[in-house]
């Protein structure tokens, strides 16, 4: 609950539209927790939902002078709480909070990014937010929507949308909210081609890697440094990254660009699965060619 001076009243908050309102559910008061859960299932079995997204359940929309069933020694706990409490949802629940809750098993999403290329929020921080929420130890990354969120009535653009949707193919989940068919026939065969390879070539080598972050706590989504930590370039990139310690994926995050520099870490070959070629680990290939349809990624051989 929250209010003002010493009355009681419900922690009533301003929610997404403008003129939008939401409740606070007290997540310390088990009769609450109960009461929400149950309304969740009756709406699940209503209407045949699979799963829930949970936005929300970072303190900041907590009332400045709330009052909590139970104390909390940390306001982050309240966090902690509401991921907690999403777990009881079924295999794909999606919360964009967390706080310690490294262990769940649920898809923890990236905060909002915008349709657009650059590092304010667009898609040139996608790969370092994935290596960052890796390297915090959630494994289960939710990449949010492929093309950005599209706010204020900015759509990405063909080339973006493609580019992104090339990235996303190689994260834990593919998330659409823009659809394809927005675009044009190429559009749709391409995404249902990428979907095919995130489903038969990059899934298997997610959910091994999956039961090795459960097992050690080490990330699917990592760093190229992870495989190379003494290597100063390795330590430097952030527009590649690896699933496990075996893929190694370099993508276009250019507006117009077909083609960038792709840094293979030292002490591998590397295969080129566009081309089959070998390549030694330890040497940038120069102005490798990416036309928009592709992306570059390569797999471990051996120890050169």
């Amino acid at each position: 609950s929250g209010g003002c001076c010493t009355a009681m009243v419900p922690a009533i908050i301003r929610w997404w539209v403008p003129y939008g309102i939401a409740g606070i559910v007290d997540m310390t008061n088990p009769s609450a927790s109960t009461w929400f859960k149950e309304r969740l299932r009756k709406m699940q079995k209503d209407y045949r939902i699979d799963s829930f997204k949970f936005d929300a359940g970072e303190v900041n929309y907590l009332p400045s002078n709330f009052l909590l069933s139970r104390p909390l020694d940390n306001n982050n706990e309240y966090t902690t709480l509401y991921a907690d409490f999403a777990t009881e949802f079924g295999p794909m629940v999606e919360v964009r909070a967390a706080y310690r809750n490294q262990e769940i098993p649920v898809f923890v999403r990236m905060m909002d990014k915008d349709s657009h290329w650059g590092y304010n929020k667009g898609l040139k921080t996608l790969i370092p937010t994935a290596l960052t929420f890796s390297i915090l130890g959630y494994a289960f990354i939710l990449p949010d929507m492929i093309g950005g969120n599209g706010y204020d009535g900015i759509y990405p653009d063909r080339e973006l949308f493609i580019r992104w949707l090339e990235v996303t193919a190689f994260l834990p989940c593919m998330q659409f909210s823009i659809v394809p068919w927005q675009y044009d026939q190429e559009v749709v065969d391409l995404t249902q081609r990428y979907i095919e390879l995130h489903q038969n070539t990059v899934t298997p080598l997610l959910l091994r890697y999956a039961d090795e972050a459960v097992a050690t706590g080490d990330p699917i989504i990592r760093p190229l440094w992870w495989i190379a930590p003494r290597d100063e370039t390795s330590l430097t990139i952030d527009s590649e990254f690896l699933i496990g310690d075996e893929m190694l994926v370099a993508p276009i995050l250019d507006e117009g660009a077909t083609a960038r520099d792709v840094y293979l870490p030292p002490g591998f070959k590397w295969r080129d699965e566009k081309t089959n070629q070998v390549h030694d680990g330890g040497q940038t290939l120069k102005d490798y060619q990416i036309p928009l349809t592709e992306i570059a990624y390569f797999t471990r051989q051996n120890t050169v």
